[in-house]
């Protein structure tokens, strides 16, 4: 049974997020002995016990069958000599679905947050973009020394988290040594919200203050939130005068950051700003190009032009363009061809014209339909994957589609408070990259309330 629970660890470190796998499944253990038929898994004490078996009793049970089909039972039960004492405060409840630690168990250990797509090699360079792409690469060669802040504003879907991970991934290879930290402002701030909440404010500050070199996305996300901006100011003027590299990206210039404290501010603003424009032409098809080519994709110039052509606001969208008549190829088995083109972008290409902003009400009520829940099940607290699936999928959808923020999605979800929410659009945006099946309704889903509007 250890080789066969060995095998379901790594399906389920695959299929969960890192920092439920680590808190709740990786310390379950197998009983010795037993007879082939019967895994008994070990739970550390009663509390992680109660939490496998009501969360992830379904997904320990699929990743078993999937292996060994389904002549194995699962069974728990507290292991009477654990390894290592109940960490998690009993005296803590909560309604949330998801409660992932506020802080990783071993800093050394802790992931950099890079994606490993996000490199300089994969980066198109054009006019648009050429400053920040040298600014970028020249402080990859030196941190600490060249421009420290890096700050690189500009629109969305510009390439700002590419570049600024794109630093990471090449200082991971050239200087391994050096600990990298890449995050987003609201995941920062959710940090930062457990920390005071499991009284772990000292790990939270050890943690960031020991980094090398600290990437935060989207730091305007932090303007208006008084204790956030206190704490990420100290952190800055830590790593700041211990000569450590910093690098922020934001839809704004410094200046035009509304509710930031000046003193905050003028930190933003001490190093080297670099703003982004929206990609040419000839920069939108060298891209197109090169997508094309690191997906086998055979895209003659024409097309290329097409797409560019029609799609010019950002890069996300123009990416977005590419997989859709990629997918429409392969689903229809025609080449890529401008016919085809014309067929798999109408909707796209077509003149927008005036809609009425999606509510999230309309949101629950299309994946209601698709999924065949009620629409109480969405507002309800039940765990069963037939009702918390399509509620993760209409919150996610809900951060795609509305201006509305995490706790104001929250509310409308039976009072689910933001980490729900923030945890519930994290794992259906990873899955989804993975998972074709799941892909392919959140394009569905994504069609059906685009007509809707």
């Amino acid at each position: 049974m250890d080789a066969l629970w060995s095998q379901a660890l790594a399906l389920l470190q695959e299929q969960l997020a890192p920092q439920l796998y680590d808190a709740w499944i990786k310390p379950l253990r197998p009983a010795p002995g037993g007879d082939g038929s019967r895994l008994l898994l070990l739970a550390p004490s009663t509390f992680a016990l109660d939490r496998v078996q009501s969360r992830f009793r379904n997904d320990i049970e699929q990743a078993v069958v999937a292996l060994a089909g389904d002549g194995v039972k699962i069974a728990f039960q507290v292991d009477g000599n654990p390894a290592r004492p109940e960490s998690a405060p009993a005296t803590v409840t909560t309604s949330r679905e998801e409660e992932p630690p506020p802080l990783p168990r071993d800093r050394d250990k802790q992931e950099t947050g890079l994606d490993p797509r996000y490199t300089f090699e994969s980066f198109v360079v054009g006019g648009c973009n050429q400053f920040v792409h040298a600014a970028a690469a020249r402080v990859a060669e030196l941190p600490a020394k060249a421009y420290n802040p890096l700050f690189i504003h500009g629109g969305v879907g510009l390439g700002k988290t590419h570049i600024m991970q794109a630093i990471g991934n090449r200082l991971q290879q050239t200087r391994p040594e050096l600990k990298i930290l890449y995050i987003s402002s609201e995941k920062f701030m959710l940090q930062l919200i457990n920390s005071l909440r499991f009284q772990r404010v000292f790990d939270f500050k050890e943690n960031f203050r020991s980094v090398d070199i600290l990437l935060v996305d989207d730091i305007q996300f932090i303007a208006g939130k008084k204790a956030t901006q206190e704490e990420f100011f100290h952190t800055f003027n830590a790593l700041f005068e211990a000569n450590k590299q910093i690098v922020l990206t934001s839809d704004s210039f410094p200046n035009e950051i509304e509710h930031l404290e000046e003193r905050l501010r003028s930190r933003l603003r001490m190093g080297l700003v670099a703003d982004m424009q929206p990609p040419e032409l000839e920069t939108r098809v060298a891209i197109l190009k090169k997508k094309a080519a690191m997906e086998g994709l055979d895209l003659q110039d024409d097309v290329a032009f097409f797409l560019a052509e029609a799609i010019h606001s950002n890069v996300r969208d123009l990416i977005g363009a590419l997989i859709r008549v990629s997918a429409y190829a392969s689903l229809t088995r025609q080449p890529v061809t401008m016919g085809l083109v014309r067929t798999s972008m109408r909707e796209m290409t077509r003149q927008p014209e005036r809609q009425e902003p999606l509510s999230i009400e309309r949101i629950q009520e299309t994946v209601a339909t698709f999924y065949r829940v009620q629409m109480a099940d969405l507002h309800s607290t039940t765990r069963a994957r037939a009702i918390s699936r399509p509620r993760q999928i209409a919150m996610f959808l809900c951060k795609q589609f509305t201006a509305h923020s995490y706790p104001e999605i929250g509310r409308q979800f039976g009072g689910k408070d933001h980490t729900t929410v923030l945890y519930a659009v994290e794992k259906i945006e990873e899955e989804k990259m993975r998972n074709p099946q799941l892909a392919q309704e959140l394009d569905t889903l994504s069609g059906q309330l685009r007509k809707n509007t």
